[in-house]
């Protein structure tokens, strides 16, 4: 059984098996009417109680689960979601009105996520969604900072919601669409600016990007409201991106951001154009997608025909690198990467036409790759990338094998 029904599975039994909890208030139009964290209104007040409150969240796909708290006064509050059997939860806190405070995603060590917060005296909603958008179980804990965590943090912070009234950068000198070459670039560390702000004077298709593996960035887009439009962690590398390919209406935005590897490295933040040219090429560059094998369009180095074996070295950095070959009779590949001083290689297999066949990262226990594949005559295409992005060397061997006669 895989994982995905594994999950599906595992929480529509506990589903059944938990009880009921009255449903009440909602916080904002945009939110599921949720369960109060003491089972009522008048017993969910968070700084009453020294442990906290601990409730099972059944998220339904492509929904999510809210809890309700209450503070009698203001608090620091720590809130947390961690996922069963696999789950990967996402938490926003809204305040009553519908006001997004702040958003988490994996701070909590692992998949799990972690915030933690001042909070005024009111009533608040945390929202509970699955990161991929499926059914998931969760465990919550909303509770004082002081009480016992539910998650083991991994040294992370939460962002808060970027608001009109936030410190935030300013990305071009006016709208992106007014800028020649309508695009706008910044490079400070996440530390020094967690957030920026572009405005645009007319509707347009934009593209985002965050960029520094080392930091692994995970971006947030918010509108001039505040409400959290989109977010990205990891786009086909550590980098994150996100398209805006139906484009954005004119109006003010800003792009929040946290590390999850290292905020004291430099991160370039970028805001242009969307371009599906550029788009494809990001796609080849990140191993996402062959390139074709012309070259065109797309660096490839082309190896001719496999008769036995192959062995070549490769300078391979923040871009994969591609190689084309011809494989003449029906057989089997076997392809190894190996790393030469700090290089750290990642493989993927796709043939002549870009169906993707393997994908291959650390293999028997090392940081080299392997992949073996059952192939028919034909044209394929080889990219090797580095884990890191940083550049070193890479040897790839590829070799065929023909069933015994």
């Amino acid at each position: 059984m895989n994982h995905s029904k594994l999950v599906a599975i595992s929480a529509a039994l506990v589903a059944l098996a938990a009880p009921a909890m009255a449903q009440d208030m909602a916080c904002g139009a945009n939110l599921p009417a949720g369960q109060w964290a003491g089972g009522a209104a008048t017993q969910s007040d968070v700084g009453m109680s020294p442990t906290g409150f601990d409730v099972l969240a059944q998220v339904p796909p492509g929904g999510s689960h809210v809890t309700l708290f209450t503070l009698s006064q203001e608090t620091p509050v720590r809130v947390e979601a961690a996922g069963q059997f696999g789950g990967d939860p996402v938490i926003e806190l809204y305040d009553q009105s519908g006001t997004l405070i702040l958003t988490d995603d994996d701070s909590g060590g692992g998949w799990d996520s972690r915030a933690e917060a001042q909070l005024p005296a009111g009533t608040y909603c945390l929202s509970t969604r699955s990161f991929g958008g499926g059914a998931i179980s969760a465990d919550i804990r909303v509770a004082l900072q002081s009480a016992a965590s539910l998650t083991p943090g991994a040294g992370g912070s939460n962002i808060l919601a970027c608001t009109a009234n936030t410190p935030a950068t300013s990305l071009g000198a006016g709208p992106l669409d007014q800028v020649p070459g309508q695009q706008a670039t910044a490079t400070l560390t996440i530390t020094e600016s967690p957030y920026y702000r572009f405005t645009l004077g007319s509707e347009m298709p934009i593209t985002i990007r965050a960029e520094n593996q080392s930091a692994d960035p995970y971006i947030y887009i918010y509108d001039a409201a505040g409400t959290l439009i989109a977010e990205n962690d990891d786009y086909g590398s550590l980098n994150a991106r996100v398209d805006f390919t139906q484009g954005l209406a004119a109006g003010s935005y800003c792009i929040g951001m946290r590390a999850l590897s290292n905020p004291d490295l430099p991160v370039t933040v970028s805001v242009s154009a969307f371009s599906q040219e550029d788009m494809m090429r990001d796609l080849y560059a990140s191993g996402e997608a062959s390139p074709p094998p012309d070259g065109q369009l797309y660096p490839v180095i082309a190896l001719g025909d496999l008769q036995t074996r192959l062995v070549r070295d490769s300078s391979v950095g923040g871009d994969a690198v591609w190689h084309s070959f011809t494989v003449p009779a029906a057989g089997l590949l076997l392809v190894d990467a190996i790393g030469i001083g700090n290089s750290d290689p990642m493989i993927t297999l796709f043939d002549g036409v870009g169906r993707h066949i393997s994908f291959n990262d650390d293999a028997n226990g090392t940081l080299d790759s392997q992949l073996t594949a059952q192939v028919q005559p034909g044209d394929y295409m080889l990219g090797v990338m580095q884990y890191h992005g940083s550049p070193g060397a890479i040897r790839i061997a590829i070799e065929r094998y023909i069933p015994a006669r």
